[in-house]
Protein backbone atom coordinates (compact mmCIF):
# COMPACT_ATOMS: atom_id res chain seq x y z
CA UNK A 1 0.00 0.00 0.00
CA UNK A 2 2.79 2.41 0.90
CA UNK A 3 4.67 1.61 -2.34
CA UNK A 4 1.50 2.26 -4.32
CA UNK A 5 1.10 5.74 -2.84
CA UNK A 6 4.84 6.40 -3.34
CA UNK A 7 4.62 5.43 -7.01
CA UNK A 8 1.56 7.61 -7.46
CA UNK A 9 3.51 10.62 -6.18
CA UNK A 10 6.53 9.82 -8.34
CA UNK A 11 4.42 9.39 -11.47
CA UNK A 12 2.92 12.80 -10.85
CA UNK A 13 6.39 14.30 -10.41
CA UNK A 14 7.64 12.69 -13.63
CA UNK A 15 4.57 13.89 -15.53
CA UNK A 16 5.13 17.44 -14.25
CA UNK A 17 8.84 17.34 -15.24
CA UNK A 18 7.98 15.92 -18.67
CA UNK A 19 5.42 18.65 -19.26
CA UNK A 20 7.92 21.30 -18.19
CA UNK A 21 10.55 19.78 -20.52
CA UNK A 22 8.10 19.84 -23.41
CA UNK A 23 7.27 23.47 -22.65
CA UNK A 24 10.98 24.40 -22.62
CA UNK A 25 11.49 22.53 -25.91
CA UNK A 26 8.71 24.55 -27.54
CA UNK A 27 10.23 27.77 -26.19
CA UNK A 28 13.66 26.80 -27.63
CA UNK A 29 12.05 25.98 -31.00
CA UNK A 30 10.38 29.39 -30.99
CA UNK A 31 13.77 31.03 -30.37
CA UNK A 32 15.51 28.93 -33.07
CA UNK A 33 12.92 29.61 -35.79
CA UNK A 34 13.99 33.22 -36.59
CA UNK A 35 17.67 32.25 -36.36
CA UNK A 36 17.15 29.46 -38.87
CA UNK A 37 15.40 31.92 -41.16
CA UNK A 38 18.27 34.39 -40.88
CA UNK A 39 20.84 31.65 -41.57
CA UNK A 40 18.91 30.59 -44.65
CA UNK A 41 18.74 34.18 -45.83
CA UNK A 42 22.50 34.62 -45.33
CA UNK A 43 23.23 31.42 -47.25
CA UNK A 44 21.04 32.54 -50.13
CA UNK A 45 22.77 35.94 -50.25
CA UNK A 46 26.17 34.24 -50.24
CA UNK A 47 25.10 31.96 -53.10
CA UNK A 48 23.87 34.98 -55.06
CA UNK A 49 27.18 36.79 -54.59
CA UNK A 50 29.10 33.70 -55.58
CA UNK A 51 27.06 33.39 -58.76
CA UNK A 52 27.70 37.03 -59.74
CA UNK A 53 30.56 37.39 -62.31
CA UNK A 54 32.61 40.59 -62.29
CA UNK A 55 35.26 41.80 -64.79
CA UNK A 56 38.83 40.97 -63.75
CA UNK A 57 39.97 44.65 -64.12
CA UNK A 58 37.13 46.06 -62.03
CA UNK A 59 38.96 46.40 -58.71
CA UNK A 60 36.25 48.50 -57.08
CA UNK A 61 33.55 45.91 -57.82
CA UNK A 62 35.75 43.10 -56.54
CA UNK A 63 36.48 45.06 -53.38
CA UNK A 64 32.76 45.70 -52.80
CA UNK A 65 31.93 42.04 -53.36
CA UNK A 66 34.62 41.02 -50.87
CA UNK A 67 33.23 43.38 -48.25
CA UNK A 68 29.73 41.96 -48.74
CA UNK A 69 31.05 38.43 -48.31
CA UNK A 70 32.93 39.38 -45.16
CA UNK A 71 29.80 41.05 -43.76
CA UNK A 72 27.75 37.95 -44.52
CA UNK A 73 30.42 35.78 -42.90
CA UNK A 74 30.43 37.90 -39.74
CA UNK A 75 26.67 37.84 -39.63
CA UNK A 76 26.61 34.05 -40.16
CA UNK A 77 29.05 33.59 -37.30
CA UNK A 78 26.90 35.71 -35.00
CA UNK A 79 23.77 33.81 -35.89
CA UNK A 80 25.41 30.39 -35.55
CA UNK A 81 26.95 31.43 -32.23
CA UNK A 82 23.42 31.82 -30.90
CA UNK A 83 21.79 29.00 -32.88
CA UNK A 84 24.25 26.19 -31.96
CA UNK A 85 23.67 26.36 -28.15
CA UNK A 86 19.94 26.51 -28.74
CA UNK A 87 20.22 23.45 -30.97
CA UNK A 88 22.19 21.60 -28.29
CA UNK A 89 19.54 22.53 -25.73
CA UNK A 90 16.83 21.32 -28.07
CA UNK A 91 18.63 17.98 -28.52
CA UNK A 92 19.17 17.67 -24.75
CA UNK A 93 15.55 18.52 -23.97
CA UNK A 94 14.33 16.05 -26.57
CA UNK A 95 16.56 13.31 -25.14
CA UNK A 96 15.41 14.15 -21.61
CA UNK A 97 11.78 14.05 -22.68
CA UNK A 98 12.26 10.60 -24.22
CA UNK A 99 14.01 9.32 -21.05
CA UNK A 100 11.23 10.73 -18.88
CA UNK A 101 8.66 9.04 -21.10
CA UNK A 102 10.54 5.73 -20.79
CA UNK A 103 10.81 6.18 -17.02
CA UNK A 104 7.11 7.05 -16.81
CA UNK A 105 6.18 3.97 -18.82
CA UNK A 106 8.34 1.74 -16.58
CA UNK A 107 6.84 3.15 -13.40
CA UNK A 108 3.37 2.89 -14.88
CA UNK A 109 3.91 -0.83 -15.45
CA UNK A 110 5.17 -1.16 -11.86
CA UNK A 111 2.17 0.80 -10.61
CA UNK A 112 -0.17 -1.45 -12.59
CA UNK A 113 1.49 -4.55 -11.14
CA UNK A 114 1.21 -3.23 -7.58
CA UNK A 115 -2.38 -2.20 -8.15
CA UNK A 116 -3.18 -5.66 -9.49
CA UNK A 117 -1.53 -7.26 -6.43
CA UNK A 118 -3.50 -4.96 -4.13
CA UNK A 119 -6.77 -5.80 -5.85
CA UNK A 120 -5.94 -9.51 -5.57
CA UNK A 121 -5.24 -9.07 -1.86
CA UNK A 122 -8.48 -7.18 -1.37
CA UNK A 123 -10.33 -9.89 -3.27
CA UNK A 124 -8.63 -12.52 -1.10
CA UNK A 125 -9.62 -10.61 2.04
CA UNK A 126 -13.17 -10.33 0.75
CA UNK A 127 -13.32 -14.08 0.12
CA UNK A 128 -11.94 -14.78 3.61
CA UNK A 129 -14.44 -12.43 5.22
CA UNK A 130 -17.26 -13.99 3.22
CA UNK A 131 -16.11 -17.45 4.29
CA UNK A 132 -15.95 -16.27 7.92
CA UNK A 133 -19.46 -14.85 7.69
CA UNK A 134 -20.75 -18.11 6.24
CA UNK A 135 -18.89 -20.18 8.86
CA UNK A 136 -20.15 -17.88 11.62
CA UNK A 137 -23.72 -18.21 10.39
CA UNK A 138 -23.44 -22.00 10.19
CA UNK A 139 -21.87 -22.08 13.66
CA UNK A 140 -24.73 -20.02 15.06
CA UNK A 141 -27.42 -22.13 13.41
CA UNK A 142 -25.78 -25.38 14.52
CA UNK A 143 -25.48 -24.07 18.08
CA UNK A 144 -29.12 -23.09 18.32
CA UNK A 145 -30.18 -26.33 16.66
CA UNK A 146 -28.10 -28.90 18.54
CA UNK A 147 -27.26 -27.21 21.88
CA UNK A 148 -30.25 -27.01 24.20
CA UNK A 149 -28.45 -25.81 27.33
CA UNK A 150 -28.77 -22.00 27.43
CA UNK A 151 -25.47 -21.63 29.29
CA UNK A 152 -23.50 -23.75 26.82
CA UNK A 153 -25.20 -21.95 23.95
CA UNK A 154 -24.13 -18.56 25.32
CA UNK A 155 -20.59 -19.81 25.84
CA UNK A 156 -20.38 -21.09 22.28
CA UNK A 157 -21.64 -17.74 21.00
CA UNK A 158 -18.92 -15.92 22.93
CA UNK A 159 -16.26 -18.30 21.62
CA UNK A 160 -17.67 -17.83 18.13
CA UNK A 161 -17.27 -14.05 18.31
CA UNK A 162 -13.72 -14.34 19.63
CA UNK A 163 -12.66 -16.87 16.98
CA UNK A 164 -14.22 -14.96 14.08
CA UNK A 165 -12.77 -11.63 15.19
CA UNK A 166 -9.32 -13.15 15.78
CA UNK A 167 -9.17 -14.97 12.44
CA UNK A 168 -10.42 -11.89 10.56
CA UNK A 169 -7.81 -9.67 12.24
CA UNK A 170 -4.96 -12.08 11.54
CA UNK A 171 -5.96 -12.55 7.89
CA UNK A 172 -6.28 -8.81 7.26
CA UNK A 173 -2.89 -8.11 8.83
CA UNK A 174 -1.26 -10.97 6.92
CA UNK A 175 -2.76 -9.75 3.63
CA UNK A 176 -1.84 -6.07 4.02
CA UNK A 177 1.43 -6.05 5.94
CA UNK A 178 4.60 -7.04 4.12
CA UNK A 179 7.34 -6.16 6.65
CA UNK A 180 6.60 -8.71 9.35
CA UNK A 181 9.90 -8.09 11.16
CA UNK A 182 9.04 -4.49 11.94
CA UNK A 183 5.47 -5.49 12.68
CA UNK A 184 6.61 -8.16 15.14
CA UNK A 185 8.83 -5.67 16.97
CA UNK A 186 6.08 -3.07 17.09
CA UNK A 187 3.51 -5.65 18.16
CA UNK A 188 5.83 -6.88 20.91
CA UNK A 189 6.22 -3.38 22.35
CA UNK A 190 2.49 -2.70 22.11
CA UNK A 191 1.67 -6.06 23.70
CA UNK A 192 4.02 -5.41 26.59
CA UNK A 193 2.44 -2.02 27.23
CA UNK A 194 -1.08 -3.40 27.01
CA UNK A 195 -0.19 -6.30 29.31
CA UNK A 196 1.05 -3.90 31.98
CA UNK A 197 -1.78 -1.37 31.62
CA UNK A 198 -4.62 -3.90 31.32
CA UNK A 199 -3.34 -6.76 33.45
CA UNK A 200 -6.54 -6.90 35.52
CA UNK A 201 -8.72 -6.87 32.41
CA UNK A 202 -6.61 -9.58 30.79
CA UNK A 203 -6.72 -11.64 33.98
CA UNK A 204 -10.50 -11.26 34.05
CA UNK A 205 -10.74 -12.46 30.46
CA UNK A 206 -8.62 -15.51 31.25
CA UNK A 207 -10.69 -16.24 34.36
CA UNK A 208 -13.84 -16.22 32.22
CA UNK A 209 -12.75 -19.46 30.54
CA UNK A 210 -12.33 -21.06 33.96
CA UNK A 211 -15.81 -19.89 34.92
CA UNK A 212 -17.40 -21.44 31.85
CA UNK A 213 -15.45 -24.68 32.21
CA UNK A 214 -16.87 -28.05 33.11
CA UNK A 215 -16.97 -27.34 36.84
CA UNK A 216 -17.34 -23.59 36.47
CA UNK A 217 -20.02 -21.21 37.61
CA UNK A 218 -23.47 -21.41 36.09
CA UNK A 219 -26.31 -18.93 36.10
CA UNK A 220 -28.37 -19.59 39.21
CA UNK A 221 -25.52 -21.00 41.29
CA UNK A 222 -25.19 -19.73 44.84
CA UNK A 223 -21.68 -18.53 45.56
CA UNK A 224 -19.85 -16.72 48.34
CA UNK A 225 -17.12 -14.24 47.41
CA UNK A 226 -15.27 -12.09 49.92
CA UNK A 227 -17.97 -12.76 52.50
CA UNK A 228 -20.85 -11.83 50.15
CA UNK A 229 -23.36 -14.55 49.30
CA UNK A 230 -25.53 -14.30 46.23
CA UNK A 231 -27.05 -16.09 43.24
CA UNK A 232 -25.25 -15.79 39.92
CA UNK A 233 -27.37 -13.98 37.34
CA UNK A 234 -24.75 -13.56 34.61
CA UNK A 235 -21.16 -14.54 33.87
CA UNK A 236 -19.67 -11.92 31.56
CA UNK A 237 -16.34 -11.97 29.78
CA UNK A 238 -14.83 -9.61 32.35
CA UNK A 239 -17.39 -9.36 35.19
CA UNK A 240 -19.50 -11.62 37.38
CA UNK A 241 -22.97 -10.43 38.44
CA UNK A 242 -24.62 -11.66 41.65
CA UNK A 243 -28.03 -11.04 43.16
CA UNK A 244 -27.09 -10.25 46.74
CA UNK A 245 -28.66 -12.29 49.52
CA UNK A 246 -29.01 -10.81 52.99
CA UNK A 247 -30.27 -11.90 56.38
CA UNK A 248 -28.94 -14.44 58.82
CA UNK A 249 -28.23 -17.97 57.77
CA UNK A 250 -30.10 -20.09 56.95
CA UNK A 251 -32.84 -17.52 56.31
CA UNK A 252 -31.37 -15.68 53.30
CA UNK A 253 -33.41 -13.42 51.06
CA UNK A 254 -32.68 -11.08 48.11
CA UNK A 255 -31.71 -7.55 49.14
CA UNK A 256 -32.68 -6.04 45.79
CA UNK A 257 -29.09 -5.16 44.92
CA UNK A 258 -26.73 -6.49 42.26
CA UNK A 259 -23.12 -7.16 43.25
CA UNK A 260 -20.53 -6.94 40.47
CA UNK A 261 -17.14 -8.63 40.79
CA UNK A 262 -14.25 -8.70 38.38
CA UNK A 263 -13.62 -12.21 37.09
CA UNK A 264 -10.07 -11.78 38.36
CA UNK A 265 -11.45 -12.47 41.85
CA UNK A 266 -11.06 -16.14 40.97
CA UNK A 267 -7.27 -15.76 41.28
CA UNK A 268 -7.35 -13.77 44.52
CA UNK A 269 -6.14 -15.31 47.81
CA UNK A 270 -9.63 -15.02 49.36
CA UNK A 271 -11.74 -18.17 49.15
CA UNK A 272 -14.34 -18.59 46.43
CA UNK A 273 -17.23 -20.82 47.49
CA UNK A 274 -19.75 -22.41 45.16
CA UNK A 275 -22.08 -25.34 45.29
CA UNK A 276 -21.33 -28.70 43.74
CA UNK A 277 -21.86 -28.72 39.95
CA UNK A 278 -25.31 -30.07 39.21
CA UNK A 279 -26.40 -29.96 42.86
CA UNK A 280 -28.89 -27.57 44.40
CA UNK A 281 -28.89 -28.66 48.01
CA UNK A 282 -27.07 -27.91 51.23
CA UNK A 283 -27.05 -29.21 54.79
CA UNK A 284 -28.81 -27.83 57.87
CA UNK A 285 -28.97 -29.15 61.38
CA UNK A 286 -31.41 -28.81 64.28
CA UNK A 287 -30.40 -29.52 67.87
CA UNK A 288 -32.50 -30.37 70.96
CA UNK A 289 -31.23 -30.67 74.52
CA UNK A 290 -33.07 -33.44 76.35
CA UNK A 291 -33.15 -34.27 80.01
CA UNK A 292 -30.56 -36.88 81.04
CA UNK A 293 -33.27 -39.43 81.94
CA UNK A 294 -35.09 -39.13 78.57
CA UNK A 295 -35.67 -42.32 76.66
CA UNK A 296 -33.15 -41.66 73.89
CA UNK A 297 -34.58 -44.35 71.60
CA UNK A 298 -38.03 -42.80 71.80
CA UNK A 299 -36.58 -39.34 71.24
CA UNK A 300 -34.60 -40.51 68.23
CA UNK A 301 -37.63 -42.25 66.74
CA UNK A 302 -39.97 -39.31 67.20
CA UNK A 303 -37.61 -36.54 66.14
CA UNK A 304 -36.09 -38.40 63.18
CA UNK A 305 -39.60 -39.39 62.07
CA UNK A 306 -40.67 -35.74 62.05
CA UNK A 307 -37.65 -34.72 59.97
CA UNK A 308 -38.00 -37.63 57.56
CA UNK A 309 -41.70 -36.86 57.00
CA UNK A 310 -40.66 -33.52 55.53
CA UNK A 311 -37.62 -34.91 53.73
CA UNK A 312 -39.74 -37.45 51.85
CA UNK A 313 -41.45 -34.60 49.98
CA UNK A 314 -38.28 -33.66 48.10
CA UNK A 315 -36.21 -36.81 48.51
CA UNK A 316 -36.60 -37.86 44.86
CA UNK A 317 -35.23 -34.54 43.57
CA UNK A 318 -32.18 -34.81 45.83
CA UNK A 319 -31.52 -38.35 44.65
CA UNK A 320 -31.54 -37.18 41.04
CA UNK A 321 -29.16 -34.35 41.89
CA UNK A 322 -26.90 -36.74 43.78
CA UNK A 323 -26.80 -39.06 40.76
CA UNK A 324 -25.93 -36.12 38.49
CA UNK A 325 -23.14 -34.96 40.81
CA UNK A 326 -21.71 -38.47 41.10
CA UNK A 327 -21.75 -38.89 37.34
CA UNK A 328 -20.21 -35.46 36.75
CA UNK A 329 -17.42 -35.68 39.33
CA UNK A 330 -16.71 -39.42 38.91
CA UNK A 331 -16.42 -39.82 42.67
CA UNK A 332 -18.43 -41.78 45.19
CA UNK A 333 -20.54 -39.51 47.42
CA UNK A 334 -22.80 -40.52 50.25
CA UNK A 335 -26.45 -40.25 49.35
CA UNK A 336 -28.05 -37.25 51.10
CA UNK A 337 -30.47 -38.32 53.85
CA UNK A 338 -31.25 -37.12 57.40
CA UNK A 339 -29.06 -38.46 60.16
CA UNK A 340 -29.13 -37.95 63.92
CA UNK A 341 -26.60 -38.30 66.70
CA UNK A 342 -26.47 -37.86 70.47
CA UNK A 343 -23.80 -36.16 72.50
CA UNK A 344 -23.37 -35.19 76.13
CA UNK A 345 -23.51 -31.52 77.08
CA UNK A 346 -23.56 -29.72 80.41
CA UNK A 347 -27.35 -29.32 80.40
CA UNK A 348 -28.10 -32.93 79.53
CA UNK A 349 -28.27 -35.05 76.38
CA UNK A 350 -28.15 -33.12 73.09
CA UNK A 351 -29.71 -34.64 70.00
CA UNK A 352 -28.58 -33.18 66.66
CA UNK A 353 -30.38 -33.95 63.39
CA UNK A 354 -28.46 -33.15 60.18
CA UNK A 355 -30.60 -33.08 57.05
CA UNK A 356 -30.26 -31.92 53.41
CA UNK A 357 -32.37 -29.04 52.12
CA UNK A 358 -33.01 -27.58 48.69
CA UNK A 359 -31.21 -24.24 48.62
CA UNK A 360 -34.07 -22.39 46.96
CA UNK A 361 -36.56 -23.71 49.53
CA UNK A 362 -34.30 -23.79 52.58
CA UNK A 363 -36.38 -21.38 54.68
CA UNK A 364 -39.62 -23.13 53.78
CA UNK A 365 -38.18 -26.57 54.60
CA UNK A 366 -36.77 -25.32 57.91
CA UNK A 367 -40.18 -23.92 58.80
CA UNK A 368 -41.91 -27.24 58.02
CA UNK A 369 -39.33 -29.21 60.01
CA UNK A 370 -39.71 -26.83 62.95
CA UNK A 371 -43.47 -27.31 62.98
CA UNK A 372 -43.21 -31.11 62.70
CA UNK A 373 -40.66 -31.26 65.51
CA UNK A 374 -42.80 -29.12 67.78
CA UNK A 375 -45.81 -31.33 67.06
CA UNK A 376 -43.75 -34.45 67.82
CA UNK A 377 -42.55 -33.00 71.13
CA UNK A 378 -46.01 -31.78 72.16
CA UNK A 379 -47.68 -35.08 71.29
CA UNK A 380 -45.24 -37.18 73.32
CA UNK A 381 -45.15 -36.31 77.05
CA UNK A 382 -42.17 -38.60 77.64
CA UNK A 383 -39.93 -36.30 75.61
CA UNK A 384 -38.40 -34.05 78.23
CA UNK A 385 -36.62 -30.97 76.92
CA UNK A 386 -34.30 -28.93 79.09
CA UNK A 387 -36.08 -25.59 79.67
CA UNK A 388 -32.87 -23.55 79.70
CA UNK A 389 -31.68 -24.89 76.33
CA UNK A 390 -33.34 -23.46 73.23
CA UNK A 391 -33.67 -25.65 70.10
CA UNK A 392 -32.00 -24.06 67.09
CA UNK A 393 -31.69 -24.63 63.36
CA UNK A 394 -28.53 -23.57 61.57
CA UNK A 395 -26.42 -24.46 58.52
CA UNK A 396 -24.43 -27.60 59.14
CA UNK A 397 -20.72 -27.05 59.64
Amino acid sequence: MRELFTLTGRLKEISDVANETERLGKAVDELRAPLRAQIGDAVRQADALAATTKPADDAAAANAQRQQIEALTARFRQITAAAVPLGEQAVLLDSTHRELATWHATMTRQYTRLLRDLLLRLAFIGIIILALVIASTLWRRATFKYVQDARRRRQLMVVRRIVVAGVATVMIIASVVSEFGSLATFAGLITAGIAVALQTVILSGVAYFFFIGRFGVRTGDRVTISGITGDVIEVGIFRLYLMELGGTKPDLHPTGRIVVFSNAVLFQPSAFYKQLPGANYGWHEVSFTLAPDTDFKLAESRLMGAVKSVFEEYEEDLRNQHAAVTHSLHVSLEEPRPEGRFRFVDAGLEFVVRYPVEIRRASQIDDQITRRLLEAVNQEPRLKLVPTATPKIQPAA
